[in-house]
């Protein structure tokens, strides 16, 4: 994720106040992310058990992905595994994702 100019902290707190829900209530097996501030860019990792499992994790934190969004532009988003037939971020029908490169490792 490319984190907006001036938008630093904000990108910080909402993405705190994400992983806090998604390690409370979220299907992941474990999620962290990582911040390079002098490049202003984040990586995201998620642990996911199943394709079923990510479904289940847009459904729930589709306000805090938002909020997440406000303060960046995601660059790119690789999947590694087998993903269920049909599935890709893009078929969220979010802005997080629009015009997103993806790749399936």
């Amino acid at each position: 994720m490319k984190i907006t100019e001036g938008h630093l902290d904000a990108f910080r707190e909402a993405v705190g106040t994400a992983i806090d829900f998604v390690e409370a209530n979220g299907p992941q097996l474990m999620v962290r992310t990582f911040v390079d501030e002098q490049a202003m860019r984040a990586v995201n990792f998620q642990l996911y058990r199943n394709s079923d499992d990510i479904l289940r994790h847009w459904a729930l934190s589709d306000p805090y992905i938002k909020d997440v969004s406000a303060h960046c532009t995601v660059e790119a988003f690789e999947v590694y595994g087998d993903p269920a037939s049909g599935y890709a971020p893009a078929s969220r029908n979010s802005s997080a994702t629009d015009a997103v490169s993806w790749s399936c490792r």
